[in-house]
């Protein structure tokens, strides 16, 4: 029997009678303690003060991480495995939702992406210290082992993503999305020759200032996907991470038909979820706005197949998007 009437309450209400996916602590204010599950905890809850005590007795997933972001709670121990407990919290933030899929339909998207992308890419390249240091992939590795280095994964994925889109020497590859320029520098490396396009003048700068030091055969434009509008057509097209961006999969199908030469491959990687809108609310309020969301798998097929494009495989990468995130 759980002693204290808030820690009872918030169990009680938390696990609706079932059984909790993890075992757990909670700290209170005042110094005490209550171990909540049979099994050894793998996650402690401290509960800073009144506004603590509300966010988590909540159960809302955006008012609880912005509860510990303003520091009323905090959690220690394995975070990963805690994240179990979204199945238990809501994400009825309709207002936020309904906004973020009016605001393109109103004003148009090629007029919003450059701010949506900017919030989250033109942080004066921060992101540089979660990457390896060898390419500065913003995407999973390949990892063949648990303890593969981000370095060794990364290689190992743009390697993958090369041959997937059968390039030789002299072909020409267009980099949707080139981040901080890892298969710019993969391919550019083998005598292809790489046009990248982003939305964020940081990114820009830095593999402009990249491929002026390795004297690369590549450019980089600040360009938006859907207005973008080549002098040639390319032999091979690389998006890794972009297309949650740009959940317009119909139309998305219609511009990389025109960017492509004829019998020429696309190369993607992404995240997806199994409901069609199932970003959670706090990551378009704070981590990326607008339209994104992951890839919903029966809908982007479907607009596959209605293209003439054809799937070539899919791979499950769960595994690998684990570990980067781990490592």
């Amino acid at each position: 029997m759980i002693e204290n009437p808030f820690v009872r309450n918030f169990v009680s209400s938390l696990s609706k009678g079932g059984k909790l996916p993890i075992s757990f602590v909670i700290h209170l204010e005042d110094g005490s303690l209550t171990t909540i599950g049979e099994e050894k905890p793998i996650l402690d809850i401290y509960i800073k003060n009144p506004a603590g005590r509300k966010a988590l007795m909540s159960l809302d997933q955006l008012l609880i991480v912005e509860a510990y972001i303003k520091g009323d709670i905090d959690f220690e121990g394995d975070l990963i495995k805690a994240m179990s407990f979204q199945q238990l919290l809501s994400d009825q933030h309709i207002l936020l939702k309904i906004g973020r899929r009016l605001k393109p339909i109103l004003l148009g998207r090629e007029k919003c992406n450059p701010d949506w992308i900017s919030k989250h890419y033109d942080s004066h390249n921060i992101q540089l210290f979660a990457m390896d240091t060898d390419y500065n992939t913003y995407t999973p590795g390949i990892y063949e082992k648990d303890e593969d280095s981000l370095e060794v994964g990364a290689e190992r994925k743009l390697d993958f993503a090369f041959q997937s889109l059968n390039l030789k020497p002299n072909d020409s590859v267009l980099d949707i999305g080139s981040g901080w320029g890892g298969f710019v520098r993969f391919a550019a490396r083998r005598n292809i020759r790489v046009t990248g396009i982003t939305l964020s003048n940081h990114q820009k700068q830095y593999v402009e200032d990249l491929i002026e030091k390795n004297n690369f055969d590549a450019e980089v434009k600040y360009q938006d996907f859907f207005s973008f509008q080549p002098s040639q057509k390319y032999d091979g097209i690389v998006m890794m991470g972009v297309i949650e961006d740009l959940s317009d999969y119909p139309r998305v199908m219609e511009r990389l038909l025109n960017y492509l030469k004829p019998g020429g491959r696309v190369y993607l990687d992404f995240a997806s979820h199994k409901e069609s809108f199932g970003t959670h609310s706090f990551i378009t309020k704070y981590i990326w706005p607008g339209t994104f969301r992951m890839v919903y798998m029966p809908e982007f097929i479907d607009a596959v197949k209605e293209s003439p494009f054809e799937i070539q495989a899919i791979y499950n990468d769960r595994r690998n998007y684990y570990l980067w995130a781990k490592g």
